[in-house]
């Protein structure tokens, strides 16, 4: 039953991403992928002219008044609002490769935190509100939750990196959650291509998306196959996406594999658990490559 709710969840993210196929059985129908830089291209033209031409409540966040709710609302330029200085002023481009194309997430930092720095493998306790680019809002959780990044949409797992939590977070007998004021809150552009892409299970295939949040608190060192490996370290080719590291070539990416190698012995097998929860990796034939992802060290 574990390896069947891994599984579940390993599909869910690949899903997402299935950027390299060209076409998809939807019932009997043939779905053709459109092209992935003729995607972006239009992408980069939407969410530029969304951010040359509205601006965010920054004033609010600067003296925000008793009652204010530190929650970030966009607005157009025009108006009693001319003035406003544009978001495409504010945010910072951060450069991302995906499928061999070049994409920009345009991050909006108001206010970094002060807590646990949040990693793109980490769990984050956290409110957002999901919205299209020059559209309205499709989703949004007005009490936070608990999200694995690793389950997130690539473009929000690589903002939420961005910020840190509260530094202090407790909850209610009421079941409600006080966090100190000094959490992380921010936000995100996602041209399409780091978001649902082409997913033929999602509703907003090739759609731009932004995202507002506020990061409360962070888990780290989140094992999701419970192999001994943390999900940072099943990484393996260093490009901060889960769903391409596949030792195995099982098509089980490795973060949701129990045995990463598929030499027959378990990853936990391969490595050392300290009693303190240390972890080593154990080389026997010295080539650089670990037990656990080498299958000649069984």
């Amino acid at each position: 039953m574990k390896s069947y709710k891994i599984a579940l969840l390993v599909l869910m993210t690949v899903v997402m991403f299935q950027a390299c196929k060209k076409d998809d059985d939807t019932g009997g129908v043939t779905f053709e992928l459109r092209d992935r830089q003729e995607v972006q291209d239009s992408s980069k033209i939407n969410i530029t002219e969304f951010l040359e031409t509205h601006f965010y409540n920054y004033e609010d966040f600067q003296n925000p008044p008793a009652d204010f709710n530190y929650i970030i609302q966009f607005d157009t330029i025009s108006g009693d609002n001319a003035d406003k200085i544009p978001l495409i002023d504010q945010v910072t481009l951060e450069p991302r490769t995906f499928d061999d194309v070049d994409y920009d997430l345009y991050v909006l930092k108001v206010r970094e935190g002060e807590g646990e720095q949040a990693h793109f493998a980490d769990s984050t306790f956290l409110t957002y509100r999901t919205a299209l680019v020059g559209g309205d809002y499709i989703d949004q959780t007005p009490n936070p939750v608990w999200l694995w990044l690793t389950q997130s949409i690539y473009g929000f797992g690589h903002a939420v990196d961005n910020f840190k939590a509260a530094t202090s977070v407790s909850k209610n007998s009421d079941g409600t959650v006080t966090a100190s004021n000094d959490f992380g809150i921010g936000a995100v552009f996602v041209p399409a291509g780091l978001g649902y892409y082409g997913s033929t299970s999602s509703p907003y295939i090739y759609s731009d998306l932004f995202l507002t949040f506020n990061v409360y608190s962070v888990r780290t060192n989140i094992d999701t196959d419970g192999d001994g490996v943390i999900d940072l370290l099943e990484d393996v080719n260093g490009n901060e996406f889960l769903g391409d590291d596949d030792t195995d070539e099982d098509n089980i990416p490795d973060y949701g594999d129990l045995d990463d190698d598929g030499d027959g012995t378990l990853t936990i097998d391969e490595i050392n658990i300290a009693e303190d929860g240390t972890v080593t990796y154990p080389d026997t034939d010295g080539d650089g490559t670990p037990d656990y992802l080498d299958p000649d060290n069984s």
